[in-house]
């Protein structure tokens, strides 16, 4: 499928995608090495937004399309993007053709935190590394739409398990975004504008329910989230009048390392408690490999360093869960105490670099991970039972 002002065709016989359709200067080299871009002559427009899709067997939702129908028409009506005064990088609420609501959330690529055009003068990244160790500049819209595609809802549900809003990638056009050097089109991840009555930085945690504290705690620790604070995660109420959490901006999930996991829902009381039937059964469902192969599909070869990420945080949430850790006790086995002091995660992991051959494989290296694993966890609940 071409987009505006490019032809794209897989390189590899690998099922592409609809999210990693970016162009070559504006991601790191190894992130589109399985893309092969050949440039057309761009049709003139004052303003377009379409979904990047390569693989005709990756469906878009119903409620992506509608998301970016509903952000396209209400570009053709005259509403412009606006930018949001929160944040480091550019972030646009897309209105609605009536102009009197939002629908939607465009983050360009180019508009990150360091990236060449961020709206806000943030220094370029000397090295390509994000604002978190183990993330690169332009690589944050890939993860925002990973977060969307990796929060599996429940058997017979549409909703993620976490409340993820839907997300894909897409190419905007339209000069109200940051041009420096002339209006261009922008690639960036859409994520649906979700009503809210304010995030968690606004009130006390003492009223949020459990489960809820619990589903975003599954979520943070699976992929590693190295930016969860009470300003992404948002808060509305259901029919019932029950108060509901929704996490957003995933730009610094899957990182490379662990050095800068953070989760504020470690210090709220229900990250103690105890997960429930349900959310055990969901942690039980998980797959490491599944996900990696549904990144994939979706056009997003992860890195090895990030696949392993993955495939380490899946694994300890999994045996944490399995022998009744709590939120608690698992995340804080993912954070450092101290900018200097290794997590636990950290130390277990150089415990079986150590205890393999260099250059054996990834499979025997995490063979031994999971048996240091067990040692430290089972020491953990002998610990409890003094």
């Amino acid at each position: 499928m071409s987009s505006a002002g490019m032809t794209l065709s897989p390189v590899r016989n690998e099922p592409p995608s609809m999210m990693p359709l970016l162009r070559a200067d504006s991601l790191p080299e190894e992130t589109i090495l399985s893309f092969e871009l050949s440039i057309v002559a761009p049709q003139r427009k004052q303003f377009s937004l379409e979904p990047l899709i390569v693989n005709p067997k990756a469906k878009l939702p119903l409620v992506v399309k509608d998301m970016v129908s509903s952000a396209s028409d209400g570009l053709r009506s005259g509403n412009p993007p606006v930018r949001s005064r929160e944040g480091t990088g550019g972030a646009y609420f897309m209105q609605a053709s009536s102009g009197n609501k939002y629908v939607g959330v465009f983050k360009p690529i180019d508009e990150e935190p360091t990236a060449e055009n961020n709206p806000h003068g943030l220094p370029l990244s000397p090295n390509g590394e994000g604002l978190k160790k183990g993330t690169k500049v332009g690589e944050g819209a890939l993860r925002e739409v990973a977060a969307y595609l990796l929060d599996h809802p429940k058997s017979g549900e549409e909703r993620g398990f976490a409340g993820v809003p839907p997300t894909t990638m897409v190419e905007c056009l339209h000069p109200g975004f940051n041009h420096p050097k002339g209006v261009q089109t922008k690639i960036g991840s859409l994520q649906m504008f979700t009503e809210n009555d304010g995030s968690c930085e606004d009130m006390g945690p003492a009223s949020f329910p459990v489960e809820e504290v619990h589903k975003i705690s599954v979520l943070d620790i699976r992929l590693a989230n190295a930016d969860r604070h009470g300003g992404n995660i948002l808060m509305s109420k259901d029919e019932e009048g029950k108060i509901v959490l929704i996490p957003i901006d995933h730009g610094y999930c899957l990182p490379e390392s662990f050095e800068d996991c953070t989760f504020e829902w470690l210090y709220w009381s229900q990250a103690r408690k105890p997960y429930s039937r349900e959310t055990l059964d969901y942690i039980r469902s998980l797959n490491a490999e599944e996900d990696i192969n549904l990144l994939k599909f979706h056009g997003w070869k992860m890195p090895l360093k990030t696949a392993r990420t993955l495939r380490i945080s899946t694994m300890l949430l999994k045996k944490g869960a399995e022998r009744g850790l709590t939120a608690f006790e698992i995340g804080n086995m993912m954070c450092r105490e101290t900018l200097s002091k290794k997590s636990l995660v950290e130390e277990m992991v150089e415990e079986a670099q150590e205890a393999v051959l260099p250059g054996t494989s990834e499979a025997a290296f995490l063979e031994a991970l999971s048996d240091v694993m067990d040692y430290h966890l089972d020491e953990v609940v002998r610990s409890q039972e003094q």
